[in-house]
């Protein structure tokens, strides 16, 4: 793949050619700004370990296929089939429909024992099974070009697409370099000890709280809190006038893994997604 290729496309192909690719990591659009920065700082440093780089500690043992961006459809095969063929194929993707989200892994429904086990590995605070009525991911191009081949998928959610998120993109990417450590496409680095304790939610802990009439949400949480059933997670207010229209308050316990930051919803909106216990 020429260089200029690469750089049209923000695709890195990192790590002996000759290798099936130990990890592909993808932007699922280009509207994750942060995914974009992420993966294009990843790269970087990839390639400094490729290049032996004295600067960078640590070696790159394996290949490591890298897009911050570039939707499948401008891609060339040649990648896309190589992305489909990774070991682990990663997915970074925002909270959908205006939600911003903790940092989570995403699993579909009915994932191997061994994705349940490699979703660990990320060190984020939270992993979650989708079911089979509401599928992550849906609508999102690369994922039907990185299922079908052995190995694993997941999907790695986090923050909003509407701006950069300095303090979320260091976490994810500790996050990914962890992971790269743990399946050994990378070693001689060592991470220091800030983990979040992990949480493991089936697909029937996750609970959708939806909005009952169209309004203006003004919300007053934080991703990543754990709630207490009754506790107040916004407002809405008549778009019209300003009246208040209601006070939303959590129905149960749980972590709030995803809340609403699109003030302008409809009856039935997603408002938050919270891992229940």
């Amino acid at each position: 793949m020429s260089e200029n290729l690469e750089r049209a496309v923000s695709v890195h192909d990192l790590g002996p050619r000759t290798q099936r690719p130990r990890v592909a990591l993808v932007n699922a659009g280009g509207h994750n700004i942060n995914a974009r920065f992420v993966l294009a700082r990843l790269a970087a440093y990839l390639r400094g370990l490729e290049q032996g780089d004295p600067s960078v500690p640590g070696r790159l043992r394996q290949r490591v296929l890298v897009v911050p961006s570039g939707q499948p459809e401008v891609l060339p095969d040649e990648v896309l089939v190589q992305a489909g063929q990774a070991w682990h194929r990663v997915v970074l993707d925002t909270g959908c429909r205006g939600m911003d989200a903790l940092p989570q892994v995403r699993l579909g429904a009915r994932p191997s024992d061994d994705e349940r086990a490699s979703a660990c590995l990320f060190g984020l605070p939270s992993v979650c099974e989708a079911d089979d009525t509401h599928t992550d991911g849906h609508g999102v191009p690369w994922l039907e070009h990185l299922d079908g081949a052995s190995g694993e998928r997941y999907m790695v959610i986090a923050g909003h697409g509407e701006d950069l998120q300095p303090a979320l993109c260091e976490r994810l990417f500790r996050a990914l370099i962890a992971f790269l450590l743990r399946v050994e496409a990378i070693q001689g680095i060592e991470l220091a000890d800030e983990e979040d304790d992990l949480h493991y939610f089936g697909s029937d802990q996750v609970f959708r709280f939806t909005s009952q009439q169209p309004g203006l949400f003004v919300f007053r949480q934080v991703p990543g809190q754990w709630l207490q059933a009754g506790d107040l997670l916004g407002y809405l207010y008549d778009e019209h006038d300003g009246t208040l229209l209601e006070e939303l308050r959590a129905p149960v316990a749980g972590l709030l893994a995803s809340l609403r930051r699109s003030p302008l919803v409809s009856e039935g909106a997603v408002l938050a997604l919270i891992h229940r216990r």
